[in-house]
């Protein structure tokens, strides 16, 4: 269990808030990508009434941007682990980064449910990473 301290930093300030809807509209709304130089994740970033005080905290400071510090807060409030790399389109790495926190911890069987979004040559892959975020989870009670 999080001790109140560690809590505490968990909590979101306004600007964590309105990161997080930047990058939820840019997932949502961003223009396509053909002519634009920036990651369609970031989009929104441009238009954030923030941009200059997280760039600046970057150039001067030299902290990382913000949304690694709000994606931070997310992952320790939620278990679901969230960084700003593209994920590989290999079982394992999808695994690693999308099972945890998930439904298919507690309902392993409807695995299966997965075929109908990714090629059945996954599923091998899937379910071993699955298994091995199971077991690790039952060796390793949740410290949170």
């Amino acid at each position: 269990m999080k001790s109140n301290k560690d809590m505490s930093n968990s909590k979101f300030t306004e600007m964590d808030l309105h990161c997080i809807a930047r990058l939820l509209q840019s997932s949502f709304q961003a223009p396509k990508q053909k002519k634009i130089e920036t990651v369609r994740s970031f989009y929104g970033c441009m238009y954030c009434k923030y941009a200059f005080e997280c760039i600046r905290a970057v150039e001067q400071k030299g902290e990382p941007f913000h949304y690694y510090k709000v994606l931070k807060k997310l992952e320790e409030l939620t278990g679901v682990y969230e960084r700003s790399t593209p994920c590989a389109l290999n079982p394992d790495d999808i695994g690693r980064r999308f099972f945890p926190a998930s439904y298919y911890v507690e309902h392993p069987e409807l695995i299966l449910e997965l075929e109908k979004i990714h090629p059945r040559s996954m599923m091998n892959g899937f379910k071993a990473s699955l298994e091995k975020l199971i077991i690790y989870s039952r060796e390793k009670p949740d410290q949170k």
